[in-house]
C-alpha cells in the first residue's frame, strides 16, 4: 500500500466523521491514525476509497461495503449465513453505476468507519471489518443488503463468534442453564429488555446479568427445563435477529 494512497484514505475517513473525530482523535501522525485499524480493516478502507477515486464519488456506505467483499472473512461468514457473496458484490457495483443521489452524512464512509473506529477505541481495541460491518447499520449498503435477502445479524454473529447459532434443540426434559456470551455490538439496553420481557428477571437481576456477561464474557440467565429454554432462547433470539445483532445466546448443562 502506497504512502499516498494510505493518506488519502486516513484524510477522507478523518473528514467523514466530523465533530467526534475531530474532539476525540485529533491530531495524529499517520502511524497513530493507522493504529485505529487492524490490517483487514485497513485493506478493505484502501480498496473503498480506489472505488470511489477510481469512479470520481464520494466515500459512501456502498464503497466500504465493496471493500469488506474482497475480504475473504467476511464472504466467508456470509455463506456461513447462507448468503452469496459475489450476488452482493454485483449489487454493489450496480448502485455504484446508477446515478446517485449526493451522500449524506449518515451515509459517508468517512464517517461510517470513524464509527466503528470510536466503538472499537471505546473497547481499548483496534477496528477491524467485523467492526465496519457493523457500522453499516442504518446506511444505503444495510438497505441493499436487506434488499438482497442476505441476513446482516447472522452475518455478524458468523463474524464474531465464528459460526452459526449454537443448535438448541435437546433430546430430553433435563434441566438446562441458559447462558450468554458477550459481544461488542448487541446494546446493553436490548440485553436488559430481553432478560425482562422474556426471562421474566427483575429490573436489578437483569442488569446483574447483562453486567457479568460484559465483564466476563458470560453470564447465566438461570436454569430452566430443556422446553423452557428452548422456547425462550428462540423468542430471544427472534428480538435479536429483528435489529441484527449478534446475541449469543445457549444451553450448558447444570
Amino acid at each position: 500500500m502506497s504512502a499516498v494512497a494510505d493518506l488519502g484514505y486516513i484524510a477522507i475517513v478523518v473528514a467523514g466523521f466530523g465533530a467526534f473525530w475531530w474532539r476525540h482523535l485529533r491530531p495524529r501522525a499517520r502511524d497513530d491514525t493507522r493504529e485505529l485499524f487492524e490490517p483487514d480493516a485497513e485493506v478493505a478502507l484502501h480498496v473503498a476509497v480506489h472505488e470511489a477515486t477510481s469512479r470520481r464519488q464520494e466515500l459512501s456506505s456502498l464503497h466500504v461495503l465493496y471493500g469488506l467483499l474482497q475480504d475473504e472473512a467476511v464472504t466467508a461468514a456470509i455463506a456461513t449465513a447462507g448468503g452469496d457473496a459475489d450476488a452482493l458484490e454485483d449489487r454493489v457495483l450496480a448502485a455504484l453505476a446508477a446515478p446517485a443521489d449526493p451522500v449524506g452524512d449518515d451515509d459517508h464512509g468517512g464517517r461510517l468507519a470513524g464509527h466503528a473506529a470510536m466503538i472499537a477505541r471505546h473497547g481499548g481495541r483496534r477496528a477491524s471489518c467485523t467492526d465496519l460491518w457493523a457500522a453499516l447499520a442504518g446506511s444505503t449498503a444495510a438497505r441493499l443488503i436487506d434488499d438482497a435477502r442476505l441476513d446482516r445479524g447472522a452475518t455478524l454473529f458468523a463474524l464474531f463468534h465464528g459460526g452459526r447459532a449454537p443448535d438448541i434443540a435437546l433430546p430430553d426434559a433435563r434441566d438446562v442453564l441458559v447462558v450468554l456470551r458477550n459481544d461488542h455490538y448487541t446494546t446493553q439496553q436490548f440485553v436488559c429488555s430481553v432478560l425482562r420481557d422474556v426471562f421474566a428477571l427483575t429490573d436489578d437481576a437483569a442488569h446483574a446479568v447483562m453486567l457479568a456477561t460484559h465483564t466476563a464474557g458470560r453470564g447465566v440467565v438461570g436454569r430452566f427445563t430443556a422446553a423452557a429454554a428452548c422456547e425462550k432462547i428462540a423468542a430471544a433470539r427472534a428480538l435479536a435477529h429483528a435489529q441484527a445483532f449478534p446475541l449469543w445466546i445457549g444451553v450448558e448443562p447444570v
